[in-house]
Parts: C-alpha cells; structure tokens; sequence
C-alpha cells in the first residue's frame, strides 16, 4: 500500500478536466441547493425570527450559541439534515467519478443506497465535528472568559493560546484518520468507522500533506476564478454603461460564478481522498 499525496492532491483537477460537463452540472445542482435552502429559510423564519437574528449581537460565549438553536428548534435541525442529504448527493457523484468513471450516465449523478450511505457519514462528521471542535472551543473560550473576568488576563490568555493549539491539533489528527471514510464507505458499501480509522493508521503525514495541497489548490482556484468573475462584471459594467439590461447581467455573472467557485472546491477536496483510497486499495 503506497500513498502519493501529491497524485492524491492533484486528482481535483483532473476530475475537472476530464468532466468538465459534469462540473458544471454539478454548480448548477449547488445553486439549485442553495435556492432551495433559502427559499426555506424564508418559509421556516417568520419575519420576527429572521428580524430578531438581525438584531442579535452575538460574542464569544457559547451560551448564546446554545440559545440560538434552542430558538430555532426543529427548523434548524430541518435544514442541516438537506444540506447534508445535498451533499450527500454531491460526494457521490464526484466519488463516482473517480472510482467508477465508466457510469458517467446523468453526469453521475444518483439516489441511491450509496446516498444514503453517504447521508450518514455527513452526519457522522458534522457530530465529530461538534465534539471535537465546536464544543472543545466553547469550553476554552468560557473558560478564558472566565478567568480573565477574575482578574489573571496573563493567564487567561495562555490558556487561550495553548488550549487553541491543542483544539487545532485535536481537530486535525481527527479530521485527518477519518478522511477517508466517505470514499471507503462508497467503494464498499458499507459504513465502518472503526476500519477507516485503522486504514489510515501510518499514513497521517501523507494524508495531511495531500490537503495542504488541496487546500492551496482550492485558495488559487477561488482566487482566479473570483479575478475572473471581477473582470467580466467590470467589462460587462464598462460596456453597459449602467444600463439596467446590463446591471441584470453582471448580477448573472456573479450568480453563477460563486456557485461554481463553491462546487470546484468541493470537488478537489473530495476526488483527492477517493484517490488516496484507491491507492490504499489498488484493487478497486
């Protein structure tokens, strides 16, 4: 079992050149995703819920965080769960497309047990995420709160440093060993979390390397393709003259590039670990 993080890292792009059909299918299913998101949104949160946030000045304590959602209640939860099952959708075709490249049928695109699979694992990393990351924070900034408020700002701010280091470190070696239990649950058709953290016993260097990578690949895609976006509107705004026909234009252009920008990321952090999982199991 070899693992190139840089073969991994660079299987995004790949996936996109290869698909380019495919990727803009996909932006257009995130847009869709995204209207259909705040259309809810609209629907769900009467105008006093949408004029309360507005009004809300939120600060660090997380008791607040807790407040909100107590607040929103079902409907929150509502929402997470599509944007999930969206997601879901989304991985799996991008899996699809790099472990099964022949079922290129409706740009790979399915609803299937494979989502729903895939559904389940977005769920999986959003808790791990909660308990690992989001309450880990809460907790240090209560406490750094806390003991600054009883007069040790010294202290208080090591505790915020230290503490801090050790919620990133935590959130990395956990986000790192279960990296690839989406890829690993697609190709097998199974969830096991237990297997995908052992499966990446050995190889956290690697893996980690692989997404600095993508993560650069990611800044420099959104960087160009937002300088893109930019000079087109101002052409489009030079042209025009301020002409509403031509407002409404770069007003399209701004609407299907942000989208766009959105799904290119998603693809290159999702097509490098179904390759690092192929590479792992060569007999995929």
């Amino acid at each position: 079992m070899a693992l190139s993080p840089v073969a991994a890292a660079l299987e995004g792009p790949r996936t996109m050149r290869r698909h380019p059909v495919s990727l803009l299918i996909w932006g257009g299913l995130y847009l869709a995703s995204l209207i259909l998101l705040s259309l809810l949104l609209v629907a769900v949160f009467g105008d006093e819920v949408r004029r309360d946030l507005a009004q809300t000045r939120f600060t660090a304590d997380p008791r607040e965080v807790l407040q909100l959602i107590s607040h929103l209640g079902g409907a929150m939860a509502l929402i997470i769960l599509l944007a999930a099952a969206m997601s879901a959708v989304l991985a799996g075709a991008i899996l699809r497309s790099v472990m099964h490249p022949e079922q290129s049928q409706g740009a790979y695109l399915r609803l299937g047990a494979d989502e729903v699979r895939l559904f389940v694992v977005a769920l999986i990393a959003w808790a791990t995420a909660l308990f690992v990351t989001a309450i880990p924070s809460g907790a240090l900034t209560l406490l750094t709160a806390t003991v600054a408020g009883a007069g040790a700002r010294g202290l208080s701010a090591w505790i915020a440093f230290l503490g801090g280091l050790a919620v990133i470190g935590l959130s990395m070696w956990v986000g790192v060993r279960l990296s690839l239990l989406s890829p690993q649950t697609f190709a097998e058709g199974r969830i096991n979390v237990r297997e995908s953290w052992v499966l990446t016993h050995g190889h956290f260097w690697g893996l980690l390397g692989m997404f600095v990578l993508n993560l650069l690949m990611a800044l420099g895609a959104t960087m160009a393709m937002t300088l893109v976006g930019g000079l087109l509107t101002g052409l489009i705004a030079l042209i025009g003259g301020g002409t509403k026909l031509f407002v409404i234009l770069g007003l399209l252009v701004n609407l299907i590039i942000a989208p766009l920008i959105v799904t290119v990321q998603i693809v290159i952090l999702t097509a490098g670990p179904a390759r690092a999982y192929r590479q792992l199991h060569p007999d995929i």
